[in-house]
Parts: structure tokens; C-alpha cells; sequence
């Protein structure tokens, strides 16, 4: 199961993850010395870009680490501690406080939706509820973040049901097992949006 979940988060969470944080080592590499997060036109750049605080590269960095310590403890076999560290991420203040800026969003989202998987992987169904609630808060847009929470919810939901049919709570189980087909369902939809818009069909599904 720890080889699996690893696997499933590397192949759909990680490279999202690492897309924003590439773009915001991009712009700093692309702002001046002034201490400022207004927008502003980077000479060497060719077009305008918000200038990054220090504060915001300095968040991005700690996540970057902590989603990187998170895998060396899943590795380990310790995915408890693993929820430890990204725990400790999502509770940490973020720039932009009530409203932070959409990176640091994506980030956080990210977050949620890995603790989400780590927990239901333990059969913590309820906390992991919380999770993808918390970080559907912050993914209110359609993206690639918010349609990966409404895949957790279906993971959840299908994990649920397993333990439910080896309990013999067979009625309960189908019950489950209906919401999470519902939220793959709703998943796949979000993505053919994101992917839609990219390309300009405006994300109609054929």
C-alpha cells in the first residue's frame, strides 16, 4: 500500500507542485531588490511581473521541504510522522493571511489533498474529510488542485467501503461506493475543464 500511495502522489500531485514553485523561482529570479509585491516591469524580463517578497519565497521553500521530508518518511515506513510534518505545513501562517495569493493556495491545497491520502490510507475516513473540505476552501477555482481533492473525496469514499464490506456492513458499503464513483465522476469533469480552457474549447465535454 506504501509503495502504491507513494506512487499515485508522484505521478499526479508532485509535478503540479513543482510547476509552482518553478514559476516562483522564475520570478524571483526576475524582480528587483525593492521590498515591494506590487507589479512592476523587470528589465530583463519581457513583460510585467509582480515583484516576490521575501516572506512568500521563504513559504514556498519550507513546502518545498516539507513535501520532501514527507517522502523520505514515507519511505520509511513512518507515514505517521509523514501527517506530522505536513500537518505542521498547513497550519503554518501563510502570506497573504485570510487571503493569501493563488500560489501559495495551490500550495496548501496540494497539502490537504496529500494528508487526505496519507490518513485514508490508515482508515482516519473522517479526518481525511476534513482535509479535502479544507482544501476545496482554498481551490475555490477550477484547476487541477481542486479536481484532485474531488478525487480524494472519491479515494476516501472507495477506502471507506472496503472497510465497510469486511465488516459486512454491506448496505453502507454500497452507499459509499456511490459516492465515490459521484466524485471520480465530478473529478473527471473538473479536469476536462482545466483541460478544455487550456486548449480554448472552453471545456466542452464532447
Amino acid at each position: 500500500m506504501g509503495g502504491a500511495l507513494r506512487g499515485r502522489h508522484a505521478l499526479l500531485v508532485a509535478p503540479a507542485l513543482a510547476g509552482t514553485l518553478l514559476a516562483f523561482a522564475f520570478l524571483a529570479s526576475c524582480t528587483d531588490d525593492r521590498p515591494s509585491s506590487s507589479v512592476a516591469t523587470c528589465p530583463s524580463c519581457p513583460c510585467p511581473t509582480r515583484v516576490v517578497d521575501a516572506a512568500l519565497l521563504a513559504f514556498l521553500s519550507k513546502a518545498r521541504r516539507a513535501h520532501h521530508e514527507a517522502d523520505l518518511l514515507e519511505k520509511a515506513d513512518r507515514p505517521e510522522q509523514a501527517i506530522q510534518v505536513l500537518d505542521h505545513l498547513a497550519a503554518t501562517p501563510a502570506p497573504g493571511g485570510a487571503s493569501p495569493p493563488p500560489e501559495v493556495r495551490e500550495v496548501l491545497a496540494d497539502t490537504r489533498a496529500r494528508l487526505a491520502e496519507l490518513r485514508s490510507a490508515r482508515g482516519d475516513f473522517e479526518a481525511a474529510g476534513r482535509d479535502v473540505e479544507a482544501g476545496l476552501e482554498l481551490a475555490v477555482d477550477v484547476t487541477h488542485f481542486r479536481g484532485r481533492l474531488v478525487e480524494m473525496r472519491g479515494v476516501i469514499e472507495e477506502r471507506r467501503a472496503k472497510a465497510l464490506q469486511e465488516r459486512g456492513e454491506l448496505q453502507a458499503a454500497a452507499s459509499a461506493r456511490e459516492r465515490a464513483i459521484a466524485a471520480f465522476e465530478q473529478a473527471v469533469g473538473i479536469q476536462e475543464e482545466v483541460i478544455g480552457r487550456a486548449l480554448g474549447d472552453g471545456g466542452v465535454r464532447q
